[in-house]
């Protein structure tokens, strides 16, 4: 089987743990937010293909070498079936199972929960769930509004409410000066997943990589800015395990 993977970086360092990972690097996403930091993985390209033959040969390579696998991108759940052979080897292979989504395809989160195959869901909640999401992500399509987008990214959030006793889960807002970095805004995100057993991440924006051009004259916030921010939010939101990263 053939699938659109930019990238497999084995025995790759991550931010969530201190073992290493091979890190699959899925092409083509459904969101095409203006400060992504992979942009060259939105679209899926022909010199992309990769057989999922040799990425599995890979994997039972370097078992006792990598303790898991990270589905990244890109989105991986845009390419369900491949996702989930990789995620069966490494099930196979008991390799620790880690994805990173935007939490748009709620029955692909939910087949892989169902079947066991994720030990760890990161998802990007990008913003909160009104006109400052589709402002944010750039997702609404001819076919697909925004309010329906919403709808399935809230719904894998009452998916992951389901299984969060069962896997690790770890939200991700980026902070973004001018976009997303409002404390009300912010607090709005908070409300929608204070109910889940989780941690959420607040990690700031990099200029480096940016689909909008424009973003590149825009400053990181600081981290006494991320900071306050994370301590005005914990005092609303004191369920929730909320942590600043780089």
């Amino acid at each position: 089987m053939q699938a659109f993977i930019a990238d497999v970086v084995v025995a790759g360092s991550v931010d969530f743990s201190e073992k290493l990972y091979t890190k699959i690097y899925f092409s083509g996403c459904d969101f095409k937010c203006p400060y992504c930091n992979t942009p060259e993985l939105l679209e899926t390209k022909l010199e992309h293909e990769k057989d999922l033959k040799e990425i599995k040969k890979n994997l039972v390579e370097t078992v006792g070498i990598v303790n898991g696998i990270f589905l990244t991108g890109g989105e991986p759940c845009f390419q369900k079936q491949a996702a989930l052979e990789i995620l069966l080897k490494a099930k196979e292979l008991n390799l620790k199972k880690v994805i990173d989504t935007n939490g748009s395809k709620p029955e692909v989160i939910e087949t892989m929960l169902k079947k066991e195959l994720l030990d760890v869901v990161i998802m990007d909640v990008k913003a909160p769930f009104n006109e400052l999401f589709e402002k944010t992500t750039k997702s609404a399509t001819f076919f697909k509004p925004a309010q329906e987008i919403i709808k399935e990214t809230k719904q894998t959030l009452e998916i992951l409410k389901a299984y969060d006793e069962k896997v690790e889960i770890i939200f991700r807002t980026t902070i973004v000066p001018g976009l997303v970095f409002r404390k009300e805004d912010l607090l709005k995100i908070g409300e929608e997943i204070e109910g889940i057993n989780s941690v959420w991440e607040l990690q700031s924006f990099k200029n480096s990589t940016t689909i909008d051009k424009k973003m590149k004259d825009i400053n990181s916030p600081t981290q006494q800015f991320l900071e306050n921010l994370k301590e005005y939010l914990q005092k609303k939101l004191p369920r929730i395990n909320i942590q600043v990263i780089n």
